[in-house]
């Protein structure tokens, strides 16, 4: 596809060399966010490149795009489609630039990229305190749906709250390798969220590392987790609500085991399990979030979401 020329505004399709002013712009935009709204904390790291950004472009390189002022990144955007949900994974726009229509030319340009597939729902997750851009999407008739919170308590007081976790006959098994629940995995998500996640589990396998354990009951595969060297929790998916608790309380477990500081979750507002259990194990709010779609996606009680570009 070739350039498209717009408000004095170059728009293309992102390239492997672009990643380092990608990592540039969100880094700005996010840590300018968060400052006039009181979230102080260091600044986020523009080098190196979060992974993410090149496992995106390898993916769906047709779906990344850009937006260049003479040269200068200045904007940029990504989406992913599943089953027939379009996810709008970021749109970072630098904060001299903002409010110049950039915005919304990046959405057309990414939701552009996938005029071809059959598309009954548009979904993403942005800041709760991000007004201007809330507004935008609503354009695009995504509506407010649903609160998201990151929360984060220390590792050493979660495993003694944990104490001895009753796994109520909970099976669990260590993933060897995605290739073999791969599959398994794929038929947990359509259960639970109505369509497969796809090659997000190739992310958390192949390129973070991230440790995936199965929950079985009589044998017969119950919902998965995914637990990280740093202490990051989910995504968490449980086909039974009645289980949800426990399969979260044993991924809490699994967590503390790591040499991590703190342990971090990010769970919906809905998620009566998930918010009891993180006032039960000292988890502090940290960053609200908002889930915002066309229609609703799912129940959200029966799942643990990972960030906000990967559900």
């Amino acid at each position: 596809m070739g350039d498209l020329l717009l408000l004095g505004l170059t728009y293309r399709l992102a390239r492997s060399e672009d990643l380092d002013r990608v990592a540039a712009v969100f880094s700005t935009s996010i840590d300018d966010l968060d400052k006039k709204r009181g979230f102080i904390h260091e600044p986020t790291p523009k080098t190196p490149p979060n992974p993410q950004l090149a496992f995106w472009l390898r993916k769906d390189p047709g779906a990344f795009w850009v937006a260049e002022d003479k040269g200068r990144l200045v904007g940029y955007a990504f989406s992913f489609l599943r089953g027939s949900l379009w996810f709008l994974a970021d749109l970072f726009v630098l904060p001299t630039y903002q409010g110049k229509g950039i915005g919304k030319s990046l959405i057309e340009g990414t939701l552009g990229s996938w005029k071809h597939h059959r598309i009954t729902n548009r979904a993403l997750i942005t800041p709760a305190f991000n007004r201007s851009s809330a507004s935008l999407y609503m354009r695009f008739g995504m509506l407010p749906r649903q609160p998201l919170y990151f929360a984060s308590a220390p590792r050493e007081a979660v495993d003694r709250a944990l104490g001895s976790t009753e796994l109520k006959s909970l099976q669990i098994e260590e993933s060897a390798g995605l290739e073999r629940v791969s599959s398994t995995l794929n038929e947990i998500d359509k259960r639970v969220l109505g369509f497969a996640l796809g090659w997000h589990h190739e992310f958390f396998h192949a390129v973070q590392r991230a440790h995936c354990f199965l929950f079985k009951r009589n044998g017969r595969p119950l919902g998965y987790a995914y637990v990280r060297r740093n202490g990051r929790v989910g995504p968490i998916a449980v086909t039974s609500s009645k289980s949800f608790g426990t399969a979260l309380e044993a991924s809490l477990s699994l967590a503390a085991r790591e040499d991590a500081k703190d342990l971090t979750i990010l769970f919906a507002g809905s998620n009566k399990v998930a918010a009891l259990a993180s006032i039960k194990f000292g988890f502090r709010i940290t960053y609200p979030l908002l889930y915002l779609s066309t229609l609703p996606v799912a129940e959200w009680s029966n799942y643990l979401f990972y960030s906000p570009g990967l559900m």
